[in-house]
């Protein structure tokens, strides 16, 4: 498995949440491309296809379900635009307590995904984005939620869809002997693809329009960049 399943599954999951929507079908997550790439690896590692078809259900039903057991859906769907400044504070500061009580729906999606996994550094990338969403989680409910405010608007809920869709397509850029090669021995070569990953992403959300995004993927990509000589 390499970095581009693992981070898109990251924003597979957060996209679900973030736009509100209901679970997703599994053949449209199965379709993607990365999900093959995981489909195979799983299957190399396991002997089989039941370890994959755990985690499809994991992403389709489970994650999304246990988020909403967690959160008041109603809350989440207030006319927040029509509330004042306190009823907005206050009502931030329910939707955070109960978005990180959700963060242990994360756990089931990090122990699927293991059983897939044999290499050293891809372990270390699921450590580094599953101890990064906490930060990400502070990073949004900071100034009484300010960022959940933005991220609640229709443009940035319409963008939080296209989130796993954008990763997959910009990781294309990256060759295969990058994907490959152990994190701790990137040259300038490899970096330089990294950078034109990142470059992509940030032109695409910048093009969707929804700029809070910018902020938690640089929270991401510092984390996992922290993984390479890369600067």
């Amino acid at each position: 498995m390499d970095v581009r399943g693992l981070v898109v599954m990251l924003a597979l999951c957060a996209g679900s949440i973030l736009a509100e929507s209901q679970p997703a079908e599994q053949s449209s997550v199965e379709r993607m491309e990365f999900m093959q790439e995981i489909k195979d690896e799983c299957r190399n590692n396991t002997g089989d296809d039941r370890a994959f078809q755990d985690l499809l259900v994991v992403l389709n039903q489970d994650t999304p379900k246990c988020f909403m057991q967690h959160v008041n859906l109603s809350y989440l769907q207030a006319p927040i635009t029509n509330f004042n400044k306190q009823e907005q504070t206050t009502l931030m500061t329910q939707i955070c307590g109960q978005v990180e009580k959700s963060l242990t729906c994360i756990n089931p999606v990090v122990d699927k995904v293991k059983r897939c996994m044999t290499d050293d550094d891809d372990l270390k990338i699921l450590r580094k984005l599953a101890d990064t969403v906490p930060e990400a989680l502070k990073m949004i409910c900071n100034d009484s939620g300010a960022m959940l405010l933005k991220l609640r608007e229709p443009l940035a809920r319409s963008c939080a869809i296209e989130l796993a869709p954008t990763i997959d397509v910009c990781m294309d850029g990256m060759s295969n002997s990058t994907m490959e090669m152990a994190l701790s021995r990137y040259t300038i070569t490899e970096c330089n693809e990294v950078y034109n990953m990142r470059d992509c992403i940030i032109n695409r959300i910048r093009d969707c329009g929804a700029n809070t995004y910018l902020e938690l993927f640089n929270l991401f990509y510092r984390s996992l960049l922290s993984l390479t000589p890369c600067k």
